[in-house]
């Protein structure tokens, strides 16, 4: 297997074992589980700031509407640039991650007390996030379509629209941070995954290239 498919099957593998072991401390741990709750507290909106009025308006970039629409139209761009794997491959990554984010939060969703915050529990807290998971597979999604020079760009603004929803649902006493990295794990877990899979794929093509034009030669000679 060549390096250029091993290295993203890698790091799919070490965002699955981070996901693994960010599960078991943040529901296993005391410890953790203060910290986290510490460590939510920290964004919560308190007053009159405004911050919970600009989270509300940002948290829904990872509504479904808006997840919706954004990866029509990266599917749009890469098919009207004649790539239909790329726009395949953001299709993947969006479905993928945010199907697994629900069946985590299906198997994983149970009240967890934390005392360190008094009578403002979450109840059950379905981990990880979902509005995270989407606008970060969403933010992938685009790197996969977009032309390569343009990708600083996408990646920056990407990790702006994240960095902005994973505030947002803390400020908003929505989540706690373990959620929000969870959701960021997911994606990217998927998007290291699909890489790989293009990669292969794209491998595939430039054997058989090579192996097509000496038959041809060879039935002319």
């Amino acid at each position: 297997m060549a390096r250029r498919v091993k290295a993203p099957l890698a790091a799919w593998a070490g965002c699955a074992l981070a996901l693994a072991l960010l599960a078991l401390v943040a529901y296993g741990i005391d410890a953790a589980q203060r910290t986290d709750a510490s460590l939510r507290e920290r964004f919560i909106a308190r007053g009159d700031s405004g911050l919970d009025s600009l989270a509300g308006v940002l948290v829904h970039l990872g509504d479904p509407l808006p997840l919706l629409v954004m990866l029509a139209l990266a599917c749009a761009f890469a098919l009207t640039r004649g790539r239909p794997l790329d726009a395949a491959a953001a299709f993947t990554v969006v479905a993928g991650a945010n199907l697994t984010t629900q069946l985590l939060k299906v198997g994983l969703s149970h009240p967890r007390f934390q005392a360190a915050v008094g009578v403002e529990q979450l109840g059950e807290v379905p981990f990880p996030s979902g509005h995270v998971t989407a606008a970060t597979s969403i933010a992938i999604a685009f790197a996969f379509v977009v032309p390569r020079d343009r990708l600083p760009l996408v990646a920056l603004l990407g990790a702006a629209a994240v960095g902005a929803v994973g505030c947002s649902v803390m400020i908003l006493s929505w989540h706690y941070p373990s959620d929000v990295l969870g959701g960021i794990l997911v994606a990217s877990g998927w998007g290291f995954a699909v890489l790989a899979a293009r990669r292969a794929a794209a491998g595939g093509r430039s054997a058989r290239g090579p192996q097509v034009s000496s038959r041809a030669a060879i039935s002319v000679k």
